[in-house]
């Protein structure tokens, strides 16, 4: 029949990291705009980035469940039959759901396809890191977790975070060593510590990793990425950059990944708690930004971060 049109659903799944945080299915689309349904898992977090398009309008109806967003320091929670929309956004929107959550997603621009386009490079992505190594797999994802929560916390503690993008900082920290990909398994999961012969195919993952991602991300991505094990003092790796050279996403998931080998079990190491780990890189400072290994301390103490040590990959296989 002219002008109907019957569609069969169509939808990409939505994850950050291993962990699923729902799902988006494309209704309709005609002239640019486009209708959706999302669903959001209770806990997940999701955000809105700003449109490259100004013009672009996004509309959101809560079908059912609760969220709860962050406007101007303060929380904001809706419910269903709410709805909310944005046009000229100039800052990222994080939304976490208080209850698994339906939402209707519309918007006068087409979004679907890039946002498929992207959720399908993450998968493939993270498969390949997994097929190579898991323990690697599961760093990376706790390496993206620790730094989303010390971002949270710079912000709570009075720091100019504006210019993080946490869509940035996400993807940088969840891929930072896909470069790994191209270590021989056997130095990979050697569970003794490395020789120096060994150790050089480790300091050379950062510019393969950056390699990567080139292909797929832009260029503030691939330098976090490449640049996550540049210190402070120059005793870093692989240019030796001091200072202001490395950025302050750098420096996030350099201490974060830090953080991580000290309080994961990889067979040479002796393991330490979280809080243990944390006031010894906060005592670095000539290595670590205080700014940074301040706000992991604070988490430490509160014991914000225990959740992320003992979740999967904990202990090396």
């Amino acid at each position: 029949m002219d002008g109907l049109y019957i569609k069969k659903t169509e939808g990409i799944s939505l994850e950050a990291g291993i962990e699923s945080v729902g799902s988006l299915r494309l209704l309709a689309q005609a002239g640019g705009l486009e209708v959706m349904r999302q669903s959001i898992l209770k806990g997940a977090t999701v955000w809105i980035t700003p449109a490259e398009d100004v013009e672009t309008l996004e509309f959101f109806h809560i079908l059912s469940g609760a969220l709860e967003m962050k406007v101007d320091g303060s929380p904001q929670l809706l419910a269903a039959g709410d709805s909310f929309y944005v046009h000229g956004l100039r800052d990222e929107l994080l939304i976490r759901a208080r209850q698994s959550t339906e939402l209707l997603y519309i918007t006068n621009r087409p979004l679907f396809d890039s946002l498929f386009g992207f959720q399908d490079d993450l998968t493939n992505l993270l498969r390949q890191i997994d097929e190579k190594d898991h323990y690697t797999y599961a760093h990376s994802v706790h390496v993206m977790c620790y730094s989303a929560k010390i971002l949270e916390q710079m912000a709570l503690d009075g720091m100019d975070t504006a210019t993080v993008s946490l869509d940035t900082l996400m993807v940088a920290s969840l891929f930072h060593d896909i470069g790994k990909c191209f270590v021989p398994d056997d130095i990979l999961k050697k569970r003794q510590p490395l020789t120096e012969s060994e150790q050089r195919f480790i300091v050379r993952h950062p510019m393969d990793s950056a390699r990567i991602l080139k292909q797929r991300f832009d260029e503030k991505i691939v330098e976090i990425a490449r640049n996550h094990h540049e210190r402070l003092d120059g005793s870093g790796y692989p240019f030796g950059l001091i200072g202001d050279e490395i950025s302050v996403e750098a420096r996030m998931i350099g201490v974060a990944d830090s953080f991580d080998a000290m309080t994961t079990d990889r067979g040479y190491n002796r393991q330490m708690s979280c809080l243990e780990a944390a006031e010894e890189l906060y005592a670095l400072k000539d290595r670590y930004d205080r700014r940074v290994t301040g706000a992991l301390l604070t988490l430490a103490r509160s014991g914000a971060l225990e959740e992320i040590r003992k979740g999967d990959g904990s202990t090396r296989p």
